[in-house]
Protein backbone atom coordinates (compact mmCIF):
# COMPACT_ATOMS: atom_id res chain seq x y z
CA UNK A 1 0.00 0.00 0.00
CA UNK A 2 1.47 3.64 -0.70
CA UNK A 3 1.37 5.58 2.08
CA UNK A 4 0.04 9.01 1.41
CA UNK A 5 1.41 11.94 4.16
CA UNK A 6 -1.15 13.83 6.13
CA UNK A 7 -0.17 17.29 7.88
CA UNK A 8 -0.93 18.09 11.42
CA UNK A 9 -3.51 20.36 9.77
CA UNK A 10 -5.35 18.18 7.61
CA UNK A 11 -5.31 15.24 10.14
CA UNK A 12 -7.15 17.68 12.30
CA UNK A 13 -9.97 19.09 9.41
CA UNK A 14 -10.74 15.56 8.79
CA UNK A 15 -11.44 14.96 12.37
CA UNK A 16 -13.83 18.04 12.60
CA UNK A 17 -15.42 17.52 9.48
CA UNK A 18 -16.32 13.95 10.53
CA UNK A 19 -17.77 15.90 13.82
CA UNK A 20 -15.20 12.91 15.97
CA UNK A 21 -12.80 15.58 17.34
CA UNK A 22 -12.17 15.04 21.14
CA UNK A 23 -12.63 18.09 23.63
CA UNK A 24 -8.78 18.24 23.35
CA UNK A 25 -6.06 16.11 21.25
CA UNK A 26 -3.17 15.34 23.78
CA UNK A 27 0.01 15.55 23.23
CA UNK A 28 1.03 12.14 21.67
CA UNK A 29 -1.26 11.53 19.51
CA UNK A 30 -0.14 15.10 17.03
CA UNK A 31 3.41 14.35 17.95
CA UNK A 32 5.04 14.87 21.44
CA UNK A 33 6.91 18.27 20.90
CA UNK A 34 4.99 20.13 18.49
CA UNK A 35 4.88 23.31 20.07
CA UNK A 36 1.30 24.16 19.62
CA UNK A 37 0.02 20.51 21.31
CA UNK A 38 -1.26 20.97 24.77
CA UNK A 39 -0.72 18.38 27.73
CA UNK A 40 -3.31 16.94 29.32
CA UNK A 41 -3.86 15.97 32.72
CA UNK A 42 -5.39 14.21 34.74
CA UNK A 43 -5.77 15.30 38.73
CA UNK A 44 -5.55 12.81 41.19
CA UNK A 45 -6.16 13.79 45.32
CA UNK A 46 -8.44 17.09 45.27
CA UNK A 47 -7.98 18.05 49.20
CA UNK A 48 -6.51 21.60 49.85
CA UNK A 49 -3.03 20.70 48.19
CA UNK A 50 -4.38 19.03 45.81
CA UNK A 51 -6.64 21.55 44.16
CA UNK A 52 -3.76 24.31 45.06
CA UNK A 53 -1.41 22.43 42.31
CA UNK A 54 -4.75 22.22 40.04
CA UNK A 55 -4.84 25.38 39.59
CA UNK A 56 -1.53 25.58 38.69
CA UNK A 57 -1.85 23.43 36.37
CA UNK A 58 -5.43 25.26 34.80
CA UNK A 59 -2.81 28.39 34.63
CA UNK A 60 -1.18 26.98 32.04
CA UNK A 61 -3.99 27.01 29.70
CA UNK A 62 -1.52 27.47 26.49
CA UNK A 63 0.63 24.29 27.20
CA UNK A 64 -1.27 22.40 29.63
CA UNK A 65 -5.44 21.55 29.57
CA UNK A 66 -6.90 19.53 32.35
CA UNK A 67 -9.35 16.48 30.86
CA UNK A 68 -9.82 14.37 34.00
CA UNK A 69 -10.34 14.67 38.35
CA UNK A 70 -10.52 11.96 40.35
CA UNK A 71 -11.46 11.81 43.89
CA UNK A 72 -13.30 9.40 46.78
CA UNK A 73 -14.73 12.55 48.54
CA UNK A 74 -17.44 13.45 45.88
CA UNK A 75 -17.13 16.83 48.14
CA UNK A 76 -13.34 17.36 46.75
CA UNK A 77 -14.44 16.39 43.29
CA UNK A 78 -17.10 18.76 42.56
CA UNK A 79 -15.31 21.43 44.32
CA UNK A 80 -12.54 20.52 41.89
CA UNK A 81 -14.85 20.62 38.78
CA UNK A 82 -15.75 23.88 39.74
CA UNK A 83 -12.34 25.07 40.06
CA UNK A 84 -11.78 24.16 36.17
CA UNK A 85 -15.42 25.68 35.08
CA UNK A 86 -14.09 28.68 36.81
CA UNK A 87 -11.18 28.82 34.52
CA UNK A 88 -12.30 27.66 31.51
CA UNK A 89 -15.47 28.76 31.15
CA UNK A 90 -16.86 25.21 31.44
CA UNK A 91 -16.14 21.84 33.03
CA UNK A 92 -17.83 19.79 29.78
CA UNK A 93 -15.46 17.29 28.70
CA UNK A 94 -13.44 16.93 32.05
CA UNK A 95 -14.03 13.54 33.23
CA UNK A 96 -14.63 12.57 37.00
CA UNK A 97 -13.93 9.29 38.57
CA UNK A 98 -14.10 8.09 42.44
CA UNK A 99 -11.75 5.12 41.07
CA UNK A 100 -7.65 6.75 40.03
CA UNK A 101 -7.45 3.48 38.50
CA UNK A 102 -9.83 4.26 35.44
CA UNK A 103 -8.16 7.88 35.21
CA UNK A 104 -4.40 6.48 34.92
CA UNK A 105 -6.11 4.20 32.03
CA UNK A 106 -7.83 6.93 30.07
CA UNK A 107 -5.64 6.94 26.69
CA UNK A 108 -6.31 10.92 26.02
CA UNK A 109 -4.54 11.61 29.37
CA UNK A 110 -0.63 12.49 28.75
CA UNK A 111 0.04 12.78 32.23
CA UNK A 112 -0.98 12.49 36.13
CA UNK A 113 -0.76 14.82 38.91
CA UNK A 114 -1.14 12.65 42.59
CA UNK A 115 -1.69 14.83 45.42
CA UNK A 116 -3.40 12.08 47.90
CA UNK A 117 -2.12 11.36 51.23
CA UNK A 118 1.33 9.75 51.24
CA UNK A 119 0.01 5.64 52.20
CA UNK A 120 -1.61 6.17 48.45
CA UNK A 121 1.52 8.02 47.01
CA UNK A 122 3.59 4.58 45.46
CA UNK A 123 0.56 2.68 44.39
CA UNK A 124 -0.92 5.81 42.31
CA UNK A 125 2.20 6.30 40.47
CA UNK A 126 3.20 3.29 39.66
CA UNK A 127 -0.06 2.58 38.47
CA UNK A 128 0.25 5.73 36.24
CA UNK A 129 3.54 5.35 35.21
CA UNK A 130 2.56 1.22 33.91
CA UNK A 131 -0.03 2.96 31.89
CA UNK A 132 2.70 4.98 30.48
CA UNK A 133 2.09 8.53 32.02
CA UNK A 134 4.27 11.19 32.85
CA UNK A 135 3.69 11.95 36.38
CA UNK A 136 3.46 15.13 38.89
CA UNK A 137 3.51 13.95 42.77
CA UNK A 138 3.44 15.80 45.85
CA UNK A 139 5.87 15.12 48.36
CA UNK A 140 7.13 12.48 50.63
CA UNK A 141 7.99 10.47 47.50
CA UNK A 142 6.61 7.50 49.36
CA UNK A 143 6.04 5.58 52.96
CA UNK A 144 9.31 3.22 52.65
CA UNK A 145 12.17 3.16 51.18
CA UNK A 146 10.83 -0.26 49.49
CA UNK A 147 8.18 1.56 47.69
CA UNK A 148 10.46 5.05 46.77
CA UNK A 149 12.71 2.63 44.99
CA UNK A 150 10.01 0.93 43.04
CA UNK A 151 8.88 4.22 41.58
CA UNK A 152 12.75 5.07 40.64
CA UNK A 153 12.84 1.45 38.57
CA UNK A 154 9.30 1.87 37.08
CA UNK A 155 10.29 5.94 36.11
CA UNK A 156 13.95 4.63 34.53
CA UNK A 157 11.65 1.64 33.17
CA UNK A 158 9.25 3.09 31.16
CA UNK A 159 11.13 6.01 30.08
CA UNK A 160 8.81 8.85 32.18
CA UNK A 161 9.32 12.20 33.46
CA UNK A 162 8.77 12.15 36.90
CA UNK A 163 8.34 15.37 38.83
CA UNK A 164 8.44 15.41 43.08
CA UNK A 165 6.73 18.42 44.42
CA UNK A 166 10.25 20.05 46.02
CA UNK A 167 8.95 23.58 45.55
CA UNK A 168 11.49 25.17 48.38
CA UNK A 169 13.92 24.40 45.78
CA UNK A 170 12.85 27.51 43.95
CA UNK A 171 12.64 29.32 47.16
CA UNK A 172 15.28 32.83 46.85
CA UNK A 173 16.39 32.56 50.49
CA UNK A 174 17.26 28.80 50.11
CA UNK A 175 18.86 29.10 47.27
CA UNK A 176 20.77 32.06 48.31
CA UNK A 177 22.43 30.06 51.49
CA UNK A 178 23.47 27.31 49.14
CA UNK A 179 24.71 29.37 46.89
CA UNK A 180 26.92 31.16 49.50
CA UNK A 181 27.87 27.67 50.95
CA UNK A 182 28.84 26.38 47.43
CA UNK A 183 30.94 29.27 46.50
CA UNK A 184 33.43 29.39 49.45
CA UNK A 185 31.77 32.68 50.60
CA UNK A 186 31.18 30.64 54.15
CA UNK A 187 34.36 29.06 54.62
CA UNK A 188 34.84 25.82 54.34
CA UNK A 189 31.45 23.95 55.23
CA UNK A 190 31.42 22.03 58.56
CA UNK A 191 27.87 21.06 58.65
CA UNK A 192 24.46 21.71 57.45
CA UNK A 193 21.62 21.90 60.33
CA UNK A 194 17.54 21.43 59.30
CA UNK A 195 14.82 21.92 61.05
CA UNK A 196 10.73 21.29 60.86
CA UNK A 197 7.86 21.06 63.21
CA UNK A 198 7.27 18.27 65.25
CA UNK A 199 4.17 16.33 66.38
CA UNK A 200 1.17 17.83 67.89
CA UNK A 201 -1.36 15.89 70.22
CA UNK A 202 -5.12 15.33 69.41
CA UNK A 203 -7.55 13.50 71.22
CA UNK A 204 -9.06 10.52 69.90
CA UNK A 205 -11.91 11.70 67.63
CA UNK A 206 -15.08 9.53 67.91
CA UNK A 207 -16.70 7.58 65.15
CA UNK A 208 -19.02 9.05 62.84
CA UNK A 209 -21.24 7.19 60.43
CA UNK A 210 -19.61 7.83 56.73
CA UNK A 211 -21.75 10.38 54.97
CA UNK A 212 -22.83 9.36 51.50
CA UNK A 213 -20.37 11.80 49.75
CA UNK A 214 -17.17 9.91 51.06
CA UNK A 215 -15.65 6.56 50.05
CA UNK A 216 -13.73 5.44 53.47
CA UNK A 217 -12.86 2.36 52.43
CA UNK A 218 -11.23 3.79 49.43
CA UNK A 219 -9.38 6.74 51.48
CA UNK A 220 -7.81 4.09 53.43
CA UNK A 221 -6.90 1.62 50.92
CA UNK A 222 -3.58 -0.15 51.73
CA UNK A 223 -3.58 1.36 54.77
CA UNK A 224 -5.58 0.29 58.18
CA UNK A 225 -9.47 1.17 58.05
CA UNK A 226 -9.72 3.43 61.26
CA UNK A 227 -12.91 4.78 62.32
CA UNK A 228 -14.62 7.65 60.13
CA UNK A 229 -14.28 11.12 61.61
CA UNK A 230 -14.55 13.95 59.17
CA UNK A 231 -11.53 15.96 60.25
CA UNK A 232 -9.52 12.48 59.36
CA UNK A 233 -9.63 14.19 55.95
CA UNK A 234 -7.11 16.54 55.85
CA UNK A 235 -3.20 16.64 56.33
CA UNK A 236 -3.93 17.36 60.20
CA UNK A 237 -4.12 15.05 61.70
CA UNK A 238 -3.52 12.08 59.37
CA UNK A 239 0.29 13.42 58.36
CA UNK A 240 1.02 12.85 61.97
CA UNK A 241 -0.98 9.49 62.45
CA UNK A 242 1.50 6.35 61.74
CA UNK A 243 -1.32 4.48 60.13
CA UNK A 244 -1.26 6.61 57.00
CA UNK A 245 2.25 8.46 58.00
CA UNK A 246 4.81 6.23 58.92
CA UNK A 247 7.52 8.73 60.50
CA UNK A 248 5.00 12.05 60.72
CA UNK A 249 6.25 15.42 60.71
CA UNK A 250 9.54 13.91 60.54
CA UNK A 251 9.21 12.47 57.17
CA UNK A 252 6.10 14.75 55.31
CA UNK A 253 7.57 18.19 55.98
CA UNK A 254 11.14 17.09 57.15
CA UNK A 255 11.58 15.89 53.01
CA UNK A 256 11.69 19.59 52.34
CA UNK A 257 14.24 20.60 54.65
CA UNK A 258 16.69 17.52 54.24
CA UNK A 259 16.10 17.79 50.32
CA UNK A 260 17.75 21.30 50.21
CA UNK A 261 20.42 20.61 52.86
CA UNK A 262 21.36 18.09 49.99
CA UNK A 263 19.84 19.99 46.75
CA UNK A 264 22.08 23.16 48.56
CA UNK A 265 25.87 21.24 48.52
CA UNK A 266 24.68 19.57 45.28
CA UNK A 267 25.32 16.38 47.04
CA UNK A 268 21.39 14.59 45.04
CA UNK A 269 23.51 11.56 43.92
CA UNK A 270 24.81 10.75 47.91
CA UNK A 271 23.80 9.37 51.10
CA UNK A 272 25.14 9.60 54.48
CA UNK A 273 27.04 6.67 55.51
CA UNK A 274 26.36 6.90 59.17
CA UNK A 275 22.89 7.78 61.12
CA UNK A 276 21.91 7.84 64.68
CA UNK A 277 19.90 9.64 66.40
CA UNK A 278 16.55 9.96 69.34
CA UNK A 279 12.86 11.37 69.75
CA UNK A 280 10.16 11.55 71.79
CA UNK A 281 7.19 9.91 71.60
CA UNK A 282 3.82 10.19 72.91
CA UNK A 283 3.02 7.68 75.15
CA UNK A 284 1.21 4.20 73.61
CA UNK A 285 -2.98 5.34 73.60
CA UNK A 286 -2.34 8.82 74.91
CA UNK A 287 -2.92 10.90 71.81
CA UNK A 288 -4.61 9.90 68.12
CA UNK A 289 -1.22 11.19 66.85
CA UNK A 290 1.68 8.41 67.75
CA UNK A 291 4.62 9.65 65.52
CA UNK A 292 7.56 11.24 67.05
CA UNK A 293 6.83 14.69 68.83
CA UNK A 294 10.68 15.60 69.45
CA UNK A 295 14.00 14.96 67.44
CA UNK A 296 17.87 15.13 66.75
CA UNK A 297 19.07 13.00 64.27
CA UNK A 298 22.95 13.01 62.93
CA UNK A 299 23.71 11.80 59.47
CA UNK A 300 27.37 11.26 58.71
CA UNK A 301 28.77 11.74 54.62
CA UNK A 302 31.69 10.09 53.78
CA UNK A 303 33.73 12.64 53.66
CA UNK A 304 32.67 13.74 57.68
CA UNK A 305 30.39 16.42 56.75
CA UNK A 306 27.53 16.80 59.59
CA UNK A 307 24.09 16.62 58.71
CA UNK A 308 22.00 17.76 61.36
CA UNK A 309 18.12 17.39 61.96
CA UNK A 310 16.01 18.76 64.83
CA UNK A 311 12.67 19.76 65.34
CA UNK A 312 11.28 23.42 65.52
CA UNK A 313 11.95 23.68 68.99
CA UNK A 314 15.77 23.63 68.70
CA UNK A 315 18.73 25.85 70.24
CA UNK A 316 19.57 27.22 66.56
CA UNK A 317 16.88 29.44 66.09
CA UNK A 318 16.16 27.90 63.36
CA UNK A 319 12.27 27.33 61.62
CA UNK A 320 11.40 25.73 58.64
CA UNK A 321 15.11 26.06 57.01
CA UNK A 322 18.57 24.90 56.52
CA UNK A 323 21.66 26.32 57.76
CA UNK A 324 24.92 26.11 56.46
CA UNK A 325 27.52 26.31 58.42
CA UNK A 326 31.29 27.11 57.33
CA UNK A 327 34.50 28.50 59.08
CA UNK A 328 33.66 32.05 58.08
CA UNK A 329 30.35 31.70 59.85
CA UNK A 330 26.72 30.74 58.63
CA UNK A 331 23.97 31.40 56.34
CA UNK A 332 20.31 29.82 56.54
CA UNK A 333 16.80 29.88 54.48
CA UNK A 334 13.67 29.39 56.08
CA UNK A 335 9.94 30.09 55.27
CA UNK A 336 10.43 33.28 57.22
CA UNK A 337 13.19 34.99 55.07
CA UNK A 338 17.04 34.75 55.12
CA UNK A 339 19.59 35.04 58.01
CA UNK A 340 23.46 34.61 58.06
CA UNK A 341 26.08 35.37 60.76
CA UNK A 342 28.26 37.30 58.60
CA UNK A 343 27.61 40.99 58.83
CA UNK A 344 27.04 42.59 55.36
CA UNK A 345 26.72 39.88 53.40
CA UNK A 346 24.16 40.38 52.47
CA UNK A 347 24.71 44.11 50.49
CA UNK A 348 28.07 42.53 49.34
CA UNK A 349 27.16 42.72 45.28
CA UNK A 350 29.33 39.68 45.32
CA UNK A 351 27.48 37.66 47.63
CA UNK A 352 23.98 38.29 45.83
CA UNK A 353 22.20 35.36 44.61
CA UNK A 354 22.77 34.34 40.82
CA UNK A 355 26.11 36.30 41.00
CA UNK A 356 28.35 33.95 42.21
CA UNK A 357 30.22 31.61 39.76
CA UNK A 358 27.98 28.52 41.00
CA UNK A 359 24.62 28.64 40.39
CA UNK A 360 22.29 26.19 41.82
CA UNK A 361 19.92 24.70 39.06
CA UNK A 362 16.52 26.46 38.48
CA UNK A 363 13.64 26.51 36.02
CA UNK A 364 10.84 28.94 34.62
CA UNK A 365 8.52 29.68 37.37
CA UNK A 366 7.40 27.10 39.82
CA UNK A 367 7.82 23.07 39.90
CA UNK A 368 4.63 22.57 38.33
CA UNK A 369 5.55 24.62 34.88
CA UNK A 370 8.95 22.81 34.95
CA UNK A 371 6.79 19.40 34.62
CA UNK A 372 5.08 20.74 31.69
CA UNK A 373 8.01 23.06 29.91
CA UNK A 374 9.87 19.44 30.33
CA UNK A 375 7.27 17.14 28.56
CA UNK A 376 6.88 19.60 25.33
CA UNK A 377 10.65 19.87 25.27
CA UNK A 378 11.15 16.49 25.17
CA UNK A 379 13.45 16.08 27.90
CA UNK A 380 14.09 13.16 30.18
CA UNK A 381 14.11 15.22 33.71
CA UNK A 382 13.23 17.80 34.83
CA UNK A 383 15.36 21.00 35.29
CA UNK A 384 14.53 20.87 39.32
CA UNK A 385 13.89 17.61 40.31
CA UNK A 386 15.12 14.38 39.40
CA UNK A 387 14.14 11.24 40.46
CA UNK A 388 17.45 10.11 41.75
CA UNK A 389 18.12 13.01 43.76
CA UNK A 390 14.85 13.32 44.95
CA UNK A 391 14.40 9.38 45.93
CA UNK A 392 18.11 10.14 48.37
CA UNK A 393 16.52 13.43 50.41
CA UNK A 394 13.12 11.49 51.04
CA UNK A 395 15.64 8.57 52.33
CA UNK A 396 16.94 10.62 54.66
CA UNK A 397 13.41 11.10 56.78
CA UNK A 398 13.47 6.56 56.50
CA UNK A 399 17.22 6.00 57.95
CA UNK A 400 16.98 8.96 60.43
CA UNK A 401 13.33 7.79 61.69
CA UNK A 402 14.29 4.22 61.48
CA UNK A 403 18.12 5.01 63.51
CA UNK A 404 15.61 6.82 66.14
CA UNK A 405 13.15 3.67 66.64
CA UNK A 406 15.90 1.17 67.03
CA UNK A 407 18.54 3.11 69.18
CA UNK A 408 21.53 2.60 67.65
CA UNK A 409 23.72 4.33 64.96
CA UNK A 410 22.68 2.47 61.47
CA UNK A 411 25.38 2.80 58.65
CA UNK A 412 23.84 2.38 55.19
CA UNK A 413 25.08 1.91 51.50
CA UNK A 414 23.81 4.27 48.73
CA UNK A 415 25.17 1.98 46.11
CA UNK A 416 23.24 -1.29 47.22
CA UNK A 417 20.58 0.78 49.03
CA UNK A 418 20.56 -1.26 52.77
CA UNK A 419 22.38 -1.57 55.67
CA UNK A 420 25.28 -2.91 55.86
CA UNK A 421 24.70 -5.81 57.96
CA UNK A 422 22.02 -5.42 59.91
CA UNK A 423 19.08 -7.58 59.17
CA UNK A 424 16.29 -5.64 61.26
CA UNK A 425 17.04 -2.50 60.07
CA UNK A 426 17.02 -3.68 56.71
CA UNK A 427 13.47 -5.10 57.50
CA UNK A 428 12.38 -1.36 58.26
CA UNK A 429 13.28 -0.80 54.53
CA UNK A 430 10.10 -3.08 53.48
CA UNK A 431 6.51 -1.81 53.03
CA UNK A 432 4.46 -2.93 55.58
CA UNK A 433 1.35 -4.74 54.72
CA UNK A 434 -1.10 -3.43 53.00
CA UNK A 435 -4.91 -4.11 53.11
CA UNK A 436 -7.76 -4.79 51.37
CA UNK A 437 -5.80 -7.10 48.46
CA UNK A 438 -3.59 -4.00 47.67
CA UNK A 439 -0.33 -5.15 46.20
CA UNK A 440 3.23 -3.31 45.73
CA UNK A 441 3.28 -4.20 41.81
CA UNK A 442 6.76 -3.41 40.15
CA UNK A 443 6.45 -1.98 36.33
Amino acid sequence: MKRIPVSRRSFMGSLLAAGAAPWIIPAHVLGEHAPSNKITIGAVGLGSQGTGDLKMFLGLDKTARVVALCDCNRRHLDRAAGVVKEMYGSSDGVKTYGDFRELVSLPEVDAVQVTTNLHWHALISLAAIRNGKHVFQEKPLAASVEEGQAIAEAVHKKGVVFQLGYQRRGGNPFRWAGELALNGRLGKIREVLCSTVGNTHWDFLPERPVPDWMDWNRWCGPAPLTPFNERKLGIWPTELMSQYSPNGMFQCWGVHYLDLAQFGLMRQAEMPVEVEGMGAFPPTGSSMTDTVNFWRAAYTYADGLKLIFVDNTNEYDLVHGVRFVGERGWAQGEDRGFKSSIAGIERDPACKLGAMPIVLPSCRGNVIADFIDTLRAGRKECLITQIDGAKHSDWLAHIGMHAIKLGRKLHFDVKTETYINDDEANAMLKHRPFRDGWKLERV
